[in-house]
């Protein structure tokens, strides 16, 4: 081999070097990049390395915005006073968000009753009953699916300066459905990147509860049929009722009438009340339970009273809804026959 053969090889084998060397860096400086280290952070359980790369209170604390602006509608024609309520208790979900998401990435495990950093783990006990704040924290998770979705990389990047607009390909594998997560990111001073906020949360929980809707029908559907030959219900009349006063509880009155279609005599039903608004979003849920002799053929008008939590933001949006203009049903889920047979359907997705 030539002289001149030798040098081009290693001139061109020092440029590949120089070349892979400048990638790297470069790809190490992007948001993209930031997102393998957060994504290892949480397979290597490395909390350090995640806090570095998300910025816990700030993400919460923007998300606990949006969850209330989906579920109220626009604030501005809420009741300022429940409003207030709801707004009031931020200052204590986002910090049990913060405790639970870090304990999630300490221990890959999805604990709802993670103490918030600072306190005893033991001053809590699990069987306590919740706060409002609890309860609120464990919505935001279940809306979200949090600790159902798997990262499956990055779709698109629109960097400005030191801030980035990313679309995160994300996978929920108990919905079995495709998201796309869009974030807002900014550049450390060591040029690696850090999540602060979900730029289209509102638009990914309704896309979300959606496809829960879609999912659970698709799993019920052979039960349902059966259901449907067995007991019809009618939606009667539905009012909302409040005790007054400066600190008012509210109750939902219902009236419906059921009728047994099958060849057997009914012993039991459960299922929901169900009320939507004029775009379709589930705001309110109420379980009931009636054991009774229904015969063959036979029909009988219940009714129900159901007590509301108002520090929930959909039941906010219902409290301030025109009763009269909702749309509502009556589900009926579980149907036990006096001969021992029963029909159920799924309430919830089954754990994955």
């Amino acid at each position: 081999m030539s002289e001149n053969s030798k040098k081009y090889i290693l001139i061109t084998a020092a440029l590949i070097v120089i070349g892979v060397a400048l990638y790297f860096f470069y790809w190490m400086r992007t948001p993209q990049y930031t997102f393998t280290q957060i994504n290892q952070a949480v397979q290597q359980h490395d909390l350090s390395k995640f806090e570095k790369h998300v910025d816990l209170d700030s993400l919460y604390a923007h998300a606990y915005d949006d969850v209330v602006y989906y579920a109220f509608g626009d604030p501005k024609q809420a009741n300022p006073f429940l409003l207030g309520i709801v707004q009031s208790l931020k200052s204590v979900v986002v910090p049990i968000m913060t405790a639970q998401t870090q304990h999630y990435v300490e221990t890959g495990s999805v604990d709802g009753n993670a103490p918030v950093s600072g306190t005893d783990s033991g001053a809590t006990p699990a069987q306590e009953p919740k706060s409002e704040g609890q309860q609120l924290a464990e919505q935001l998770r279940d809306k979200t699916g949090f600790g159902n979705m798997r990262y499956e990389g990055v779709e698109s990047t629109e960097q400005v300066g030191k801030t980035a607009d990313v679309a995160v390909k994300l996978y929920d594998k108990q919905l079995d459905h495709r998201f796309i997560l869009k974030v807002k990111m900014f550049e450390l001073d060591d040029g690696s990147w850090r999540l602060t906020e979900i730029t289209n949360l509102k638009e990914l929980l309704k896309e979300r509860e959606e496809a829960t809707a879609a999912r659970l029908k698709e799993l019920n559907s052979k039960v349902q049929t059966e259901l449907d030959a067995s007991v019809q219900a009618k939606p009667g009349t539905i009012a909302v009722d409040s005790s007054g006063g400066w600190f008012p509880s509210y109750t939902l009155q219902s009236t419906f009438s059921v009728q047994n279609v099958s060849g057997k005599t009914i012993s039991g039903l459960q299922g929901f009340v169900e009320i939507f608004d004029n775009e379709g979003m589930l705001l309110q849920r109420s379980p009931f339970k009636e054991y009774l002799s229904l015969a063959p053929q036979a029909g009988v008008t219940l009714s129900k009273t159901f007590s509301l939590n108002q520090f929930k933001p959909e039941t906010v949006r219902l409290l301030r809804s025109d009763t009269a203009a909702l749309k509502w049903q009556v589900v009926i889920s579980n149907v036990t026959f006096s001969d021992g047979g029963s029909l159920q359907l799924l309430t919830q997705l089954p754990k994955i």
